[in-house]
């Protein structure tokens, strides 16, 4: 669960001064840094939950939630060195929606190794291989798989 910053300073705010002229209003013997204290306990409680449904999804958690499909990763291989992230999600998006796009370099040359992985949102997965496995990208015929999950060696 994301809070932002903003959104739980502003409950914290709200909370402290309802917490505050709660407190002194009711007549009871408490000294005012100790009600403050006590409102600002409580709202740091309470703020994260009620942030949380206040809060408005992102346009990525939108799409990623909703009825368009969900989020799935590609494996692109054969891939030009010369092409960059950007050029690969253009040629991408003619298909379909580019969610991000990870090219691989060498750790010690930082050359670019020819294969890739792109997030796209999709439903049908086997629909969008078909489109672009061993399709042309500037010259090269690229090799479109889904990707396999990362397997962490111990």
């Amino acid at each position: 669960m994301k809070v932002g910053f903003i959104q739980c300073a502003v409950i914290s705010a709200i909370f402290a001064i309802a917490g505050y002229l709660l407190f002194s209003s009711a007549s009871l013997n408490v000294h005012v840094p100790l009600t403050v204290s006590a409102a600002l306990l409580i709202s740091g409680i309470v703020t994260p939950w009620l942030a949380s449904l206040i809060q408005s999804p992102s346009s990525s958690d939108a799409r990623a939630h909703s009825n368009e499909g969900s989020i799935e990763t590609l494996y692109v291989g054969n891939l030009p060195y010369r092409a960059n992230e950007n050029a690969v999600k253009e040629y991408f998006s003619s298909f379909i929606e580019v969610q991000s796009v990870r090219l691989m370099k060498d750790r010690k040359t930082g050359k670019r190794k020819g294969y890739g992985f792109i997030e796209v949102v999709t439903d049908d997965l086997n629909s969008v291989i078909d489109k672009t496995n061993d399709s042309i990208f500037q010259e090269r015929t690229l090799k479109v798989r889904p990707a396999k999950d990362k397997v962490d060696h111990e």
